[in-house]
């Protein structure tokens, strides 16, 4: 067996995890009818290479692929993928909870939408899900400021700003409403810890092409105890979720300030 069937075998390991212990239809298996190549070439590289190396687990990886396709809005792909990720071994609270971290990047109407496809996919498996209700309506907005403001600095510490330059009142208004609601509703919440949160992050930013803010969170996973390798590790599995100019972008920015620490 050459190596390249070696990684396509490997590839085929990868999808019968995703399959529950058998490998079943894709997403769109009408593709591979017009393009065999592809087909090959990703059971190759990505589910047999990319998938398997070992600076990630499965479930990490998953929740990279499902923060790609949330901010992306590829709504045939994801409804697939939130059904691989409970056989990879997200539980359905971490799913909802990764959909409403995501949300704060893709907008509302992608959230919203990929609450939608997930509730399909619940019910389709006959899964009884009752919500969690985190968030206390009677707490002061001085108290949930804080408490992200608290959990922000722990979160990014030293790290630089992206932007010295004076802000307008209309700024600082709205970033005392994301300081409540981006960190302090949502960054702590339970249901994802802060290395998944940080992760999903950053995929979801490098998906986007945002660089400014994606600095200030790869500095927050060095500073939360990421190695190098595994950030690189989040950039690479995106290349073919995200395409490779976003994935081979973020990796530069991460090299920057590898280089400046």
């Amino acid at each position: 067996m050459s190596e390249l069937d070696e990684r396509y075998e490997r590839g085929r390991e990868t999808r019968r995890m995703f399959g529950g212990g058998q490998i079943t239809e894709g997403s769109s298996p009408a593709a591979w009818e017009l393009a065999p190549d592809l087909e090959r070439i990703t059971g190759e590289a990505l589910f047999g290479t990319i998938w398997k190396r070992e600076a990630l687990t499965p479930v990490q990886r998953e929740m990279i692929t499902l923060s790609c396709l949330i901010v992306m809005n590829r709504e045939v792909q994801l409804k697939r993928h939130l059904g691989n990720a409970l056989n990879v071994g997200l539980t359905p609270d971490q799913l909802v909870e990764l959909i409403i971290h995501d949300t704060w990047y893709g907008g509302a109407p992608a959230g919203i939408q990929a609450l939608t496809i997930c509730k399909e996919v619940f019910d389709e498996r006959g899964i009884d899900f009752t919500p969690a209700r985190v968030h206390d309506s009677s707490e002061e907005p001085e108290s949930l400021f804080q408490r992200g403001e608290e959990f922000r600095l722990s979160y990014m510490g030293n790290s630089p700003r992206t932007r010295t330059n004076a802000q307008t009142e209309a700024e600082t208004e709205l970033n005392r409403i994301t300081g409540e609601y981006y960190w302090g509703a949502t960054w702590t919440r339970p249901g994802l810890d802060l290395t998944s949160r940080c992760i999903c992050t950053m995929a979801c930013l490098a998906a986007l092409g945002r660089e400014g803010p994606l600095r200030s969170h790869i500095n927050g996973a060095l500073n939360i105890g990421l190695t190098r390798d595994q950030i690189i590790e989040v950039f690479g599995h995106m290349t073919l979720y995200a395409g490779i100019p976003f994935a081979r972008g973020a990796m530069d920015i991460a090299n920057d300030i590898f280089a400046g620490a």
